[in-house]
């Protein structure tokens, strides 16, 4: 309702009659706009950006990492999302890296991990074989090492 006008007669100098138009007041500032100045911009730089990934990489709680970055939670991850997703899944593959190197150079029991979690067996079931690996499964006996299991494998896929 700022400016408007309504008109209504005065008298001008010499007693005549005149309409003048009296304003309301416009209040000095707009109503719905808080007062309170501004919050300083965050500058998100790229090495903060680096040690937010790396400390997402080791595992760290979104709290905890917001905390010593000097945000909040909301504003870290509203502003670093990519990072703290991008390091869960970079440390997710370099584990899983580290464990098919594990068990290539022999290590059985990385290998019956693998194969319990990675390739959905079971103990007590029989695997399924499939088309690829089908005549190594065949002979391959109870008495193999796992290494010449996995030489027979080899040498079929080629």
């Amino acid at each position: 309702m700022a400016g408007r006008k309504r008109a209504t007669t005065g008298t001008s100098a010499k007693g005549a009659a005149v309409p003048v138009a009296l304003t309301t007041p416009t209040p000095s500032h707009p109503t719905n706009v808080s007062r309170a100045s501004p919050r300083a911009t965050i500058e998100i730089t790229d090495a903060m950006r680096a040690d937010v990934r790396r400390f997402a990489e080791i595992g760290t709680p979104y709290a905890v990492i917001a905390r010593i970055m000097g945000l909040s939670a909301t504003t870290l991850k509203r502003r670093c999302r990519a990072e703290l997703d991008a390091g869960v899944e970079i440390a997710n593959a370099r584990i899983a890296l580290t464990l098919f190197e594990t068990a290539m150079g022999g290590n059985t029991t990385a290998m019956l991990w693998w194969e319990k979690t990675r390739a959905g067996r079971r103990e007590g079931s029989a695997p399924e074989p499939r088309e690829i690996g089908k005549r190594a499964a065949e002979t391959i006996t109870r008495d193999m090492s796992a290494r010449e299991a996995a030489e027979r494998y080899r040498e079929e896929l080629g």
